[in-house]
């Protein structure tokens, strides 16, 4: 542990870290913000030779930060940022031949790996604000792991973190124990501002302008995304005292370079800066001046429903973790003051650190890298590894959209796919277009995922012109349009096709039918509901659905196009599959019979369904096999009591050795092809279900030969003294014997069964047919229980009879006076 006052702290346990690097695959280092682990401390990895003489890549998780980083090391050397220390990250590159020292977003670091997965110019790789847990960082992360172990034992790597909490790197063997810095901090004044269910935006215009005229500093304030940032900003440059005092500005992941540049940069007039940001400003970048924050404790992430291949945007709850890093932006440059918009008692749910991405995020891009770098999900070594489940039905998206072949191998469209940094369905598009069909590529960027509003939905317009593009994804267009003109294979493209074609392309998922013509409520070949809001009076009976987010339950459609239902037969030929399926009726009569229908479907959304009047043969085969598939032939057999009594018979001699037949349900209903549709005449085309014969059929696969050994040992039924046949009852896991006591007068014992293995259990009855007594030995009742019960009953009952000596007495069914209880 070292502590220091030095401006950075981190460099005081440099040695410790330098000998770890040399000593160790992965170095573990624990530091605060704030310490020069970012900026200070590559600088004197490089000097201290623990690259051998290769470069120092440093993955940062956010493109602002990536830059930032590499720019101020350079002014640190009075360079120019590209000469020995660059950066690399979406849409800019500033290397050079001299660069020794990379700042990469994970994207860019997938890409170099997927390339040369030997990493050949680097020496050390560096994990930088680790405890973000970014999917792609994850990714990153398994496959340098790999590539120590497969590739180049001398490579090395280096974890950093201000939070390491709840990381389990012995999981997948980095024994190395961290290395702690602690650096002394200013002090800091945490508030809470009590119950966060008041309305958010009010709050802070009324406290942000507040705090311009009272505290000192530059004011931060973390909210939950760009939308709510954008509409904070509009009312504080409202009202005047921000007007006279100071500037309001935003920051967040898409903005242009020369906005993000402004946050780090005094004020020309020295006003004071209202900075508004998403968790950008959490842990990656610092931001000089800010002496004051305030935190909404929200932030919005994406949330992957696999099952339906739909990511959601999310406002959560941040986690404490989180909540501490926010903290202490405040700090770092003198006295801090915090604001949190919740109570102290609010805390108590919050998680304790933010859940990894990799396991609720969309792992279709992770698993198609994976399958490109030639091996599976489960044999990388990630610190969690994706849920399994997550990976399968991800595997059968990427086949569904002809990424992955039916044996799982990566395809050309899949390779396709990945040259392009945008989802997967999108780059599948793009893997299919023709050169001629080139202006769709501006269609396919207004795809690109943005928070939604959940206003009306809306219709996708029918030509999507680039120069209308905010920014954000203007830059987007002309990098996929340059990517694009790239293309040498035109192998997978499929030509002589509409923009409704290649749209549909990347989402055969997201066909919807209308559950009523002109309705709004609509289901997905995917299995989810939807719902369209608008105000139109036509609705589409069939929509291909581009956009949504999560309404409860159910998904709000935002963005569509309309779909004929011609065009989806044309479009998705080779994925409509017809099926029987069979539903049971109840006429006027009672009686349950089948409906077969014939169904075309596409994924989980029925296309057509016609009834068939008279079913052939193997159609109504395969109806009555999904029918008992479906039902429960315990219920089905409770109807007939004589079959269900012949069953358990045949169970409780199973149970005790006697047969050796397997009649568990399941069991029968898997092979009942083999023992109940022999008995069933299909060529008449109809079919009852009430009448199945259950009874003769089983018995057929106990077998004939048998019924002798189980009316012996199992009978039905068993004459009792008073020369009454009383039934046996085999439900429960001995047999039972429900009997008025005064029947058995006379008898010891009853006979065994089961070839004298197994006692029946006698359920003794008052001449009202109440249980008085349950036992397996008669003679110790008669002996000890009768006297007790006669005491008890005999008041009750006088004209039945109740002797002294009832082993002696004669079983009756019958009053003392010879009439019938």
């Amino acid at each position: 542990m070292s502590k220091s006052l030095d401006p950075f702290p981190v460099l005081t346990a440099l040695q410790s870290i330098v000998d770890s690097i040399q000593k160790n695959p992965v170095t573990i280092l624990d530091a605060p913000p704030g310490t020069g682990k970012t900026t200070a401390l590559p600088t004197e990895l490089l000097k201290a030779g623990v690259t051998s003489g290769k470069k120092i890549c440093i993955l940062e998780p956010r493109r602002i930060a990536a830059k930032n980083a590499a720019k101020r090391i350079s002014q640190s050397l009075k360079e120019e940022v590209g000469g020995s220390v660059g950066y690399r990250v979406r849409f800019d590159t500033k290397i050079s031949n001299d660069t020794k020292i990379e700042f990469v977003t994970d994207g860019i670091l997938t890409k170099i790996l997927l390339a040369d997965p030997e990493l050949k110019e680097y020496g050390l790789i560096v994990f930088d604000e680790f405890h973000e847990r970014k999917l792609d960082s994850d990714l990153c992360f398994a496959l340098t792991r790999r590539t120590q172990e497969v590739f180049r034992n001398d490579l090395k790597l280096l974890i950093m973190s201000a939070t390491l909490e709840g990381q389990n790197f012995e999981s997948i063997g980095i024994l190395s124990k961290p290395i702690q810095v602690s650096a002394s901090t200013h002090p800091l004044e945490i508030f809470h501002m009590g119950d966060s269910s008041k309305k958010l935006k009010e709050r802070l215009l009324d406290l942000v302008p507040k705090a311009v005229e009272q505290t000192e500093g530059d004011i931060l304030v973390f909210l939950s995304g760009k939308k709510e940032i954008q509409d904070l900003k509009y009312g504080l440059e409202s009202i005047l005292t921000i007007q006279s005092n100071a500037v309001v500005l935003g920051l967040f992941g898409d903005m242009e370079l020369a906005q993000q540049e402004q946050i780090f940069l005094p004020h020309p007039q020295n006003k004071k800066k209202v900075i508004l940001s998403t968790n950008i400003a959490e842990s990656s970048v610092t931001i000089p001046g800010v002496r004051v924050v305030f935190d909404t404790g929200y932030h919005k992430h994406a949330v992957f429903d696999s099952e339906a291949g739909l990511s959601h945007l999310i406002k959560d709850r941040i986690s404490l973790s989180s909540a501490k890093q926010r903290a202490g932006r405040a700090a770092r440059e003198g006295k801090g003051l915090v604001y949190r918009l919740w109570s102290k008692e609010e805390e108590s749910s919050f998680l304790d650190r933010t859940k990894p991405e990799i396991l609720e995020g969309d792992i279709d891009r992770l698993v198609l890298e994976v399958k490109s770098w030639g091996e599976e999900v489960d044999q990388l070594p990630f610190l969690d590894p994706p849920n399994k489940g997550s990976v399968i039905r991800s595997t059968n998206r990427l086949q569904l959209l002809g990424c992955l072949d039916q044996n799982s191998n990566l395809t050309n469209i899949g390779k396709e796919c990945l040259r392009y940094p945008l989802p997967i369905r999108l780059g599948k598009i793009l893997a299919i277009l023709p050169k001629d069909k080139e202006t769709l590529i501006a269609d396919i960027v207004a795809l690109v995922g943005k928070e939604s509003s959940g206003t009306e939905s809306k219709l996708f317009p029918e030509e999507t012109q680039p120069k209308n593009f905010p920014y954000e994804l203007r830059v987007v267009y002309d990098q996929i349009l340059r990517i694009y003109k790239e293309k040498t294979d035109f192998s997978s493209t499929v030509s002589g096709k509409d923009r409704l074609f290649y749209l549909s392309s990347g989402f055969p998922d997201r066909i919807a039918k209308a559950k009523v013509l002109n309705g709004k409520d609509f289901k997905l070949s995917n299995g989810k509901q939807g719902i369209l809001n608008t105000t139109s009076l036509q609705i589409p009976e069939f929509i291909l659905v581009l956009d949504t987010f999560s309404f409860g339950s159910d998904l709000l459609i935002t963005n569509f196009l309309p779909i004929e239902e011609k065009q989806i037969e044309k479009f998705f030929s080779n994925q409509i599959q017809t099926k029987v399926v069979s539903e049971t009726r109840t006429n006027q009569r009672g009686e349950s019979f089948f409906v077969v229908k014939e169904e075309r479907s596409l994924g989980e959304l029925v296309l057509e369904s016609k009834e068939t009047n008279s079913p052939n043969p193997t159609i109504l085969r395969l109806a009555l096999a999904e029918y008992i598939t479906k039902s429960s032939l315990e219920e089905e057999w409770k109807k007939d009591p004589e079959l269900i009594n012949f069953y358990h018979r045949v169970q409780f001699l199973e149970r005790n050795g006697v047969l050796d037949t397997n009649t568990d349900f399941s069991h029968l209903k898997q092979i009942a092809e083999d023992w109940l549709f022999p008995f069933i005449n299909f060529d008449s085309g109809k079919l009852s279900l009430d009448k199945l014969p259950y009874l003769e059929a089983f018995k057929a696969y106990v077998g004939y030969e048998k019924m002798n050994v189980i009316d012996s040992f199992a009978p039905r039924s068993i004459q009792v003294p008073s020369g009454s046949k009383i039934s046996l009852n085999y439900d429960g896991n001995e047999p039972e014997l429900h009997v008025k006591l005064q029947e058995l007068f006379g008898l010891k014992s009853l006979p065994k069964l089961a070839d004298g293995k197994v006692s029946i259990l006698i359920h003794l009855l008052s001449p009202a047919r109440r249980p008085v007594q349950i036992t397996k030995d008669l003679e110790s009742f008669w002996n000890h229980g009768y006297h007790e019960v006669k005491k008890e009953l005999k008041g009750r009952y006088p004209r039945h009879p109740w002797p002294d000596k009832p082993w002696e007495a004669t079983a009756t069914k019958h009053l003392n006076h010879n009439k019938r209880s």
